[in-house]
């Protein structure tokens, strides 16, 4: 498949079912780890997307929330993932997101068409659509995220 234009919009629900059913999918992978997720939920607002879940740790679940901005990079090229606040339970904030992004660097360390920086990792959005079977001939313009939904504009 080859991608040269796009305009995208998803709801909450669209996202939050995609998340469901990608969960169940790794779980068959990574199962014991992933059980201990529960409730993954996303909900999009004034420009951030925020991801929910409690984690299964000792007899209460522990509440886990980040927050993300999405723009694009590299003058289109790339996506960037901007972690600006990691809770857990009454902990975090930017220190929860700066050690959280220090895991990240060094699990993207050497992966073709990713990188951090600070508390942002940046993706190359034709090495993300390879990973599908997409080439994509185009750059992607803005990422708006309003009112429970993230529009895409890609050309």
């Amino acid at each position: 498949m080859i991608l040269s234009k796009l305009a995208l919009t998803l709801t909450e629900s669209d996202i939050n079912n995609g998340l469901t059913a990608a969960f169940e999918k790794m779980a068959e992978v990574h199962g014991e780890m992933l059980k201990k997720v529960k409730e993954p939920k996303v909900t999009l607002k004034d420009g951030t997307l925020i991801f929910k879940c409690k984690a299964a740790m000792g007899f209460m679940p522990l509440p886990i929330e980040a927050q993300l901005r999405l723009a694009p990079a590299e003058d289109g090229a790339a996506l960037a993932i901007t972690l600006s606040k990691l809770s857990m339970a009454m902990m975090g904030g930017e220190a929860g997101a700066s050690a959280a992004m220090s895991q990240v660097a060094t699990a993207v360390a050497g992966k073709p068409g990713m990188s951090v920086t600070g508390n942002t990792l940046t993706v190359a959005i034709t090495e993300l659509a390879k990973m599908r079977g997409i080439t994509l001939s185009g750059k992607l313009n803005d990422i708006a995220i309003v009112n429970g939904t993230i529009a895409l504009d890609f050309s």
